[in-house]
């Protein structure tokens, strides 16, 4: 193999263990995971349980989400929570200060330490003093707990996304291109 990363399996190559697995997630990521069936079937429990029962309201779950793509530049992971995102209720305003970090003047107090802990996580792989105690004034144990599971997750499936070079959806919104006042962790 001379080009970079793998492409997604066809529907006629994908193993019969994974049949109704592709059926529910039919997306280019699953089925490019789907080269190591056994690590897939692995994975997507726990993934499912990080991305739809997690202790998290939708909204912040989402800009933790949304976030990690941004620093990760992670073209996929942006444009399909991008997606999910609109259908919640996120409006331009929203992804702007995405982009623009914690200190952007849009978010609630609580959204901004969700913010500054996934920038954290990402930049020192921990979070620090005073942003532990900007977040755990905002949420629960169980919601902190939650934020670090599923900014890790997502920090991991953004790494994925990228190293195995997995090709965008269609219509996908992009990445946003840099500005100067935009911020990244790193």
């Amino acid at each position: 193999m001379s080009k970079a990363g793998l492409p997604p399996l066809a529907d006629d190559a994908i193993p019969e263990s994974l049949a109704e697995v592709i059926a529910a997630w039919p997306y280019k990521l699953h089925r490019t995971l789907a080269h190591s069936p056994d690590t897939l079937l692995k994975w997507l429990p726990y993934g499912e349980h990080i991305l739809l029962h997690n202790a998290l309201p939708f909204r912040e779950r989402e800009i933790a989400i949304l976030r990690v793509g941004w620093n990760a530049r992670c073209a996929y992971e942006w444009g399909m929570h991008s997606i999910v995102a609109r259908r919640g209720g996120f409006e331009d305003a929203d992804f702007e200060a995405l982009c623009v970090g914690a200190d952007s003047p849009h978010w609630t107090p609580g959204e901004a330490a969700v913010v500054a802990a996934v920038d954290d996580m990402m930049r020192d792989w921990t979070i620090s003093e005073g942003v532990w105690a900007r977040v755990a004034e905002h949420y629960a144990p169980d919601q902190l707990v939650d934020l670090v599971w599923l900014s890790g997750n997502f920090l991991t499936i953004s790494l994925q996304l990228n190293a195995l070079r997995v090709p965008l959806e269609d219509g996908l919104p992009p990445l946003p291109e840099d500005r100067p006042h935009y911020t990244r962790a790193t």
